[in-house]
């Protein structure tokens, strides 16, 4: 289980309507970026200083090395410079870079608050992946008589090792291979690793490969070392002579069988290009985790002041994920128990049910929604069992099959909480196998002290096999135990979501799709809902003394006046036709307000029987539809109403005019995006 590897980032850094600190001209701006290490804030460096402006585009940026799974706090301050050691505070902005990177477009706005915790403006944040090279050298290395270390009565039982040097002149081991039992002309498997780990994308940069013979007490004999290039070996050379400087003599010869350079797009360009996350929660109740009302229980309210395990997990995995997910819609879901909601009683025990008590849309609001939607299904389950993980997978199945045939961009990671051992381990895997085409991963959260040990198999680092001799295309699991990191949640969060973005790389090379062109950001059409959600591009929401926007619409030339107008709120399924709408309702007054965009396809979960929980037999009957996804019907521009009209942000002057800001409609986005 390989930690991803970090990727550089730039960020890019302006301020709209900053808080004007001096009497007799215009605040002279500087940002200062600080990041969290071990709870104390460390100056990263400081733009440069813009003066007279309260709408300074920044030239200077910062380059940090972005990690997935990792929370990075980062705060920017907003100062007005006076003189060398003298300046006036204005206001300050905390976020994650992971927020940023996930955002769409890469780009958020953040609201400055002073030390009195009123607004002194905008701050927008933009970041950039530095263009360090993705490429896999995929090759096979067989070798040639080589040294025999095991004497009359055997032979050498050859590995590789393959050594990347560091800018200081060490060497750093990048990559083992396996082991061939009593070989001198051994050829081993052909295997895929990063460019950048072998060379740092320098193609003359040496590469040392080390042959050893291994030994089963662990003190392996060593045969030979050679050193080769990127370089040399796009040149076409082929075979290379083992020398053992002890001996003094050449211990044979290793020969490349094939070799290949291949351009491996990275996470960030794919989030970059569009692509979301869609997060999926699942929860145990099975009764083997305890009543809730019992201090031993796993499900125990906030024991002591302290949430339960199933609490901290879905916390420290879920703020990280839903940093890219767009709508922060989320299905949950539970399973092993019988639902007894006031809208949803089901005598037996189901292993997919909505948490929130609606078969129609099992979706609730980011963070606060699950974890809101968990403590409501607390008062309404009856715990019982056994534990069967299939019906859920396969329900997400369908889920993932929907994105997957209309092309929505969505890649969707099932978050599964447990307290133990399954019992369906055979349907389990099989349903994992016949899901590794599909755009998911899953992560596996095992809570308590059980035995997990069994649960290991389904992390799949090394091949699943179906019951049918079928093998995972790829690895899509990932499992930990949460007793292992001792309460420790930003390590739980690391170790969860390390293989992410591999998997989803891996899932997009699987299906051959590449990463669609990064959308471009213009600052100066950039616009701001109550929540400082971004508009498209071709929606101007506000301007700047320095850049007017040519489409402006004052209040006296809207069709609606001072009133808030219907319109049509955003779709990921409905975006395009979303946003011509509402500009030519912006723009048109003649434009028919009655006109539908053509719904898309629904996804409709086909019903299963309820699963019987008798002797515990493997019955996978079930009587309630978990439809997580149901889409509405007809979308009218009369469905939603304006947050805030537009009209609001328009004073009564021309000068207010060009300053202010206007208000973009909110996104709500369908179920399941």
């Amino acid at each position: 289980m390989q930690s991803s590897d970090s990727e550089k980032v730039e960020l890019y850094i302006s301020c709209r309507k900053l808080r004007n600190m001096d009497f007799f001209s215009k605040s002279d701006p500087q940002v200062r970026l600080y990041i969290l290490n071990g709870g104390k804030w460390s100056l990263v460096g400081t733009t440069e200083t813009i003066n007279d402006n309260l709408n300074p585009n920044f030239a200077k940026s910062f380059t940090l090395d972005f990690i997935f799974e990792v929370q990075q706090h980062i705060k920017f301050e907003v100062v007005d410079i006076d003189g060398p050691k003298d300046f006036d505070y204005i206001g300050s902005f905390e976020t994650t870079l992971g927020k940023i990177m996930g955002a769409k477009k890469q780009t958020i706005i953040g609201d400055l608050v002073d030390t009195h915790k009123k607004n002194a403006g905008k701050i927008v944040l933009r970041g950039e992946k530095l263009g360090l090279s993705q490429n896999l050298i995929c090759w096979q290395w067989s070798g040639l008589k080589l040294m025999n270390t095991d004497g009359w009565f055997g032979k050498s039982d050859p590995l590789l090792r393959f050594f990347k040097q560091r800018n200081d002149g060490e060497w750093l081991q990048v990559h083992e291979s396996e082991v061939i039992m009593d070989n001198l002309n051994p050829i081993w498997k052909l295997f895929e690793i990063k460019e950048d780990k072998l060379s740092g994308g320098d193609h003359t940069k040496p590469i040392k490969v080390e042959c050893w013979d291994w030994e089963k007490s662990g003190k392996y004999q060593y045969i030979g070392t050679c050193e080769i290039t990127i370089d040399r070996l796009k040149r076409g050379e082929r075979e290379f002579v083992l020398e053992n400087a002890k001996k003094k003599k050449k211990t044979g010869t290793l020969k490349l069988l094939s070799f290949s350079v291949i351009e491996r797009p990275s996470f960030l360009q794919f989030i970059q290009g569009g692509e979301q996350l869609n997060v999926v929660v699942a929860v145990d109740f099975t009764g083997s985790n305890g009543h809730p009302s019992q201090p031993s229980s796993l499900h125990a309210r906030f024991l002591n002041g302290q949430p339960n395990q199933y609490q901290k997990a879905i916390t420290a995995v879920s703020q990280i994920l839903l940093n890219y997910d767009y709508d922060q819609k989320v299905p949950v879901f539970g399973f092993g128990g019988k639902p007894q909601f006031p809208t949803l009683r089901v005598g037996g025990v189901s292993h997919c049910f909505p948490c929130n008590g609606d078969l129609n849309n099992a979706e609730v609001d980011g963070l606060d929604g699950i974890l809101a939607a968990y403590d409501h299904s607390l008062n309404h389950v009856e715990l019982s069992g056994p534990t069967y993980f299939a019906p859920l997978l396969n329900e997400t199945i369908k889920l993932c099959q929907t994105h997957k045939m209309q092309e929505t961009g969505v890649y969707t990671i099932l978050l599964i909480l447990t307290d133990g051992e399954i019992h369906d381990m055979d349907q389990t895997i099989d349903a994992i196998c016949n899901s590794s085409h599909l755009p998911l991963s899953i992560i596996i959260v095992g809570v308590g002290n059980a035995d997990f040990g069994k649960m290991e198999v389904l992390d799949g680092d090394d091949g699943l096999y179906g019951s049918k001799g079928q093998k995972a295309q790829r690895d899509l699991v990932q499992f930990v135990p949460f007793r292992h990191f001792n309460g420790d949640m930003i390590q739980l969060a690391q170790r969860v979501l390390a293989e992410v973005p591999d998997q989803l790389v891996d899932y997009m090379r699987l299906v051959g799709r590449k990463p669609r062109p990064a959308q471009v950001v213009d600052i100066n059409k950039l616009g701001f809902s109550s929540r400082n959600t971004l508009t498209e591009q071709n929606i101007p929401i506000f301007d700047s003394p320095q850049h007017p926007s040519p489409n402006f619409v004052s209040p006296q030339n809207s069709p609606y006046g001072a009133q808030n107008p219907q319109v049509l709120v955003q779709n990921p399924f409905l975006m395009q036709a979303g946003m011509n709408l509402v500009q030519n309702v912006i723009n048109n007054p003649n434009f028919n307000m009655q006109h539908q965009p053509q719904p898309q396809p629904q996804y409709q979960p086909q019903p299963q029987p309820q699963p019987q929980y008798q002797n515990n037999q493997l019955n996978y009957s079930t009587s309630i539809q978990p439809p997580w996804m149901q889409q509405q019907g007809h979308v009218t521009l009369e469905s939603f109403t304006m947050t805030e009209s537009v009209n609001n942000f328009h004073g009564t002057t021309a000068q207010q005019q060009q300053n202010n800001m206007y208000n973009q409609y909110q996104n709500h986005p369908g179920p399941g995006h």
